[in-house]
């Protein structure tokens, strides 16, 4: 871009010479809260962070602001829980008597090794060197990727040993007494420590050295013998890439302060204090006296000049909201800026928002009136085209000669915290449509690649991964404790691995959840059930017998058993506590359906049973499985596949086929079945020993409309607080292992 200024007058020209790409890769991120050891890969266009409550999406956004814009932001408690301990013994060594030169390096890289880290992996195109040029290996590089680590690393390990040992020789003489510090992490922890003794430092990371040296407990390397680093000032990796975040704290109905540095920081309040004060005591617009008039009148020509200015200054970018949806249809009002001036502007800049419904009358209404959902679409809206006019160097946003001649980032990583909040589903959908396309709508940018945005998004509505591609999804798989990372951590499955493949049942996943609903991305829990009956009586059972699972996220999702098995992959992928209620479905010889009868060579139709868990296909088989939990560990993903075994009634052993015969046998007397005069017949036919009772109740179900009995049942259980089902035997099981799973302790 070649910039020319004269008379206050900025004129750009961009100018392309061919095809050209920088993009990230990835981020490798170590020792960070739960992230312990996770690589986020990003897409060319978005990458949109989905997860279950607490599995680190939000840290995820955090780790990136922090490590790229904010490196003071980082604090001890960032540091993962794991290794806590092990920063306290390090501070044991520190505290010696005597410690050599080489032990002082010795436990400089072994806190080192402790603190967290992320290694940025950029792609260039070989036309790119000259803007790589300082982070570039070696000076025969051809194009392809480059690596930067930013490290957190002692910055004078004798300082810290000296001060921490001088800290530590009050406490030694109260040692009867709880006092400051009791360990390294505490010495770490108090007032601005941390960052006065650690400091963020930048690396050249080779081709070869992409994942470092690792240092264990002993302080010994772990990995093999690697150069050293070559080190990078800070800001060579700021030239390549520019950061903009919208936090999910986005305080709407408050301002900001102009001196506000963005989310993960702390606000300014004392403008707002005194901002009160004036309001209360020395406002000239409440109860004006003499003096006040001339102020008054001099504010209101001034408001009047200046909002015709903003009138004409405003009048492009509001007319992007179009494209947001807004103000569509239903009467919303159109948005107008109008200038708010007041002795108040001397202790905060503010403009003043009003919504006109007819601009031929004079009549609107203030900022507060219009509805929350579309303030904050509003909001993001004006964040994005801020993003992208300050990355293009637009306008007043260029203050000066010296911005001028920087040169614009060829990359623009954009961060947006659960855009869904406070945002109404149809909105939702719109938003994450649009956000790209609205952060690329500039001369410079569009399908051009000089200029590359990237869009990470977190969140936790379905809402929003359902208007995305499921291969843009990143999923955040929470982790228990284990023998190599020793607390609850966290890694990232990369979805693109999945739906990027042309396999047939991968399509039919996409196009299912999308039809359905998406919360899969977002549970503790997932229950697959045969049918519609299932479905409505299911969620009944969990609301009036399993007390514990309505305090769980649970996706439940209607699949057949001719397809249930096709989510195997997904679930495996997400790793996610997995519960499949299906159907015995029975057949002859002859394949056809039949009542199930043991030792007749039956076998089952359903594809759940026989290609996912426990892959057998006779009924014989299937049936003789051992009472407990068919409980499996594939890809450590717990599963349970329940389906009908045979139960007692009457001192008789009993099969069902489907969920219908299952559920009338489990309320063999109840008041529901017994005005059933059908059913009334079958149970005589039982008694006198006429007919068997699989028969029967096979002969039975043919008769029935599914969709009505289900509803037929769902409309008892509504019409009486009182009214219930027992659920079938299996579904019992199946439910009582699914609480058991997601229980605290477990």
């Amino acid at each position: 871009m070649l910039s020319i200024t004269a008379i206050g007058v900025s004129l750009r020209f961009y100018c392309y010479f061919g095809y050209s790409l920088m993009k990230i890769s990835s981020f490798y991120l170590k020792n960070y809260r739960r992230l312990i050891d996770v690589e986020l890969v990003l897409d060319d266009q978005k990458a949109i962070l989905v997860g279950a409550n607490n599995s680190g999406k939000t840290s995820g956004i955090g780790a990136l602001y922090t490590f790229l814009m904010r490196p003071e932001n980082l604090r001890v408690r960032d540091v993962s829980k794991q290794h806590w301990q092990s920063i306290s013994s390090i501070g044991v060594q520190l505290g010696a008597d005597e410690i050599s030169t080489e032990q002082l390096e010795m436990l400089r890289t072994q806190l080192a090794s402790f603190l967290p880290r992320l290694d940025v992996t950029i792609f260039a195109e070989a036309s790119e060197a000259y803007r790589a040029r300082d982070i570039l290996p070696h000076l025969d590089w051809r194009g392809g990727s480059l690596g930067v680590r930013i490290a957190y690393e002692p910055a004078d390990i004798a300082k810290l040993a000296t001060d921490y040992s001088k800290a530590r020789e009050v406490v030694a003489k109260h040692d009867g007494v709880l006092l400051w510090p009791k360990s390294l992490f505490d010495f770490l922890e108090k007032g601005g420590n941390f960052n006065k003794y650690i400091k963020q430092k930048h690396y050249i990371l080779g081709l070869d050295t992409a994942n470092a040296i690792d240092v264990d407990e002993d302080g010994d390397q772990a990995g093999k013998s690697e150069p050293p680093l070559q080190t990078l000032t800070s800001g060579a990796l700021r030239k390549l890439i520019r950061v903009d975040v919208i936090s999910e704290q986005r305080g709407l109905g408050t301002e900001d302060s102009a001196n506000d540095q963005g989310p993960y920081s702390e606000k300014q309040r004392l403008h707002k204090l005194l901002r009160e004060y004036y309001d209360r005591f020395l406002n000239p617009d409440e109860f004006p006296e003499a003096g006040d008039i001339e102020v008054l009148q001099k504010q209101q020509e001034m408001e009047e000049g200046f909002t015709k200015r903003l009138a004409k200054q405003f009048k492009a970018p509001l007319e992007e909201l179009v494209d947001m949806g807004y103000p569509g249809i239903g009467g919303n009002p159109t948005v107008e800026i109008a200038a708010k001036v007041s002795g108040t502007d001397a202790l905060q800049k503010s403009s003043s928002v009003r919504y006109r419904f007819d601009k031929n009358q004079d009549e609107n209404l203030p900022e507060s009136y219009l509805g929350l959902g579309y303030q904050n679409l509003i909001y993001l809206t004006f964040r994005l085209l801020g993003f992208r006019d300050r990355w293009m160097r637009e306008g007043k946003s260029v203050s000066s000669d010296a911005d001028l001649t920087e040169e614009i980032e060829p990359i623009h990583l954009v961060l947006v915290e659960e855009p869904e909040v406070n945002l109404h589903a149809q909105v939702q959908r719109v938003f994450i449509a649009q956000a790209y396309e609205t952060l690329r709508k500039h001369p410079a940018l569009g399908q051009n690649s000089t200029f590359q945005t990237q869009l990470v998004v977190s969140t936790h509505s379905s809402h929003v991964v359902n208007d995305v591609d499921f291969k843009d999804l990143r999923y955040f798989r929470r982790s228990s404790a284990d023998d190599a990372i020793t607390m609850d951590h966290t890694s990232i499955e990369n979805m693109s691995e999945l739906f990027s493949t042309a396999e047939d049942e991968m399509k039919f996943v996409s196009k299912h959840l999308k039809l359905t609903h998406c919360d899969i991305f977002f549970a503790d829990g997932v229950i697959f059930v045969e049918g519609q009956a299932e479905r409505l009586l299911v969620p009944e059972f969990i609301t009036n017998k399993f007390k514990g699972l309505s305090k769980r996220y649970l996706s439940i999702l209607e699949v057949s058993g001719a397809h249930t098995h096709k989510y195997k992959a997904l679930v495996e992928k997400l790793g996610v506590v997995t519960l499949v209620i299906t159907d015995l479905d029975s057949r002859d010889a002859a394949k056809q359906k039949c009542a199930p009868k043991k030792g007749e060579s039956q076998t089952t139709s359903n594809y759940t049973l026989t290609s996912w868990y426990p892959q057998k296909s006779l009924i014989d088989a299937l049936v003789a499985l051992p009472a407990e939990p068919s409980y499996s560990k594939n890809s450590a993903m717990p599963l349970f596949v329940a389906y009908q075994k045979p139960i007692v009634l009457d001192e008789k052993e009993v099969l069902s086929r489907t969920f219908e015969d299952a559920l009338i046998l489990a309320n063999f007397v109840h008041p529901h079945f017994d005005d059933m005069a059908k059913l009334q017949a079958v149970k005589k036919s039982f008694k006198d020993g006429s007919t068997l009772l699989e028969e029967a109740l096979f002969e039975y179900v043919k008769t029935l409309t599914k969709g009505d009995f289900a509803f037929d049942c769902l409309f008892y259980i509504a019409s009486e607080a009182d009214h219930s089902f027992e659920p079938p035997a299996y579904i019992r099981e199946g439910l009582e292992w699914l609480q058991a799973q997601l229980s605290p302790s477990s």
